[in-house]
């Protein structure tokens, strides 16, 4: 089954989960969830909705990234993240990650790399180490963002470290690996404020599988998931 959803909330909480059939959620890269939080979004969905999680940023950005201002880790902390170092602060923040990740029956995470992550020898063993170490915890879908990331070099490392590759096929890479689509829409490579036309959905449409994920990730997320839904069920 293809799953349409957005990243992130656009609208109130009930009202998506009711006209959505999963979600990536976008909170649980920038600070740990809440306990009670995701109980009460568990609680509050449908059985067969499906909440995907996108990973602490701890574990994929560096200490100068500017989404850390969003953080509740302190600066010390800071100091000991990114580029998958298995540093004891980011093994504490994955431990509470998959707590939360049980609680709310999610097994997909995406680990977003931003384009600072370069395909250097050294990144690519921190992967491989960072991805062995939580072997057999979930399925793993991995977005490489940058012009660096060559197709062959990005269909390698999913290859060997059995991870899904999440792209924009508009702006990144085809989908070079993993066993159903995972597509982030982002819009364009000027700004978050996009709007698809209805062409454009239909080619994202065209290019995905019939099982897998579209998450629209720009300023018309809402509107364009509700198109992508209409024509995928005109369609079928």
């Amino acid at each position: 089954m293809l799953k349409i959803g957005c990243c992130g909330f656009p609208v109130s909480y009930k009202k998506y989960v009711k006209e959505f059939p999963a979600v990536e959620v976008q909170q649980s890269f920038y600070r740990r969830l809440g306990e009670r939080q995701v109980k009460n979004w568990r609680d509050a969905a449908p059985d067969d909705f499906e909440f995907v999680l996108k990973a602490p940023q701890c574990v994929t950005h560096p200490p100068n990234s500017p989404t850390y201002r969003r953080s509740h880790l302190d600066r010390d902390e800071v100091k000991n993240c990114g580029f998958f170092r298995l540093t004891d602060t980011v093994k504490r923040e994955m431990e509470v990650f998959l707590e939360r990740a049980e609680v709310l029956g999610a097994g997909l995470f995406l680990f977003q790399t931003p384009a600072s992550f370069k395909p250097t020898n050294e990144n690519i063993d921190r992967m491989e180490r960072f991805f062995g170490f939580y072997r057999g915890a979930g399925t793993f879908a991995w977005e490489p963002r940058g012009a660096d990331w060559t197709e062959e070099v990005v269909k390698e490392v999913c290859e060997r470290l059995s991870l899904v590759h999440a792209t924009d096929p508009f702006l990144e890479l085809p989908q070079l690996f993993g066993d159903f689509t995972y597509f982030r829409m982002h819009g364009d490579l000027k700004s978050y404020r996009y709007d698809y036309s209805e062409e454009e959905i239909k080619k994202i449409l065209s290019l995905a599988r019939d099982e897998g994920y579209i998450f629209f990730n720009n300023s018309a997320m809402y509107k364009n998931a509700k198109q992508a839904l209409n024509l995928l069920h005109f369609s079928s």
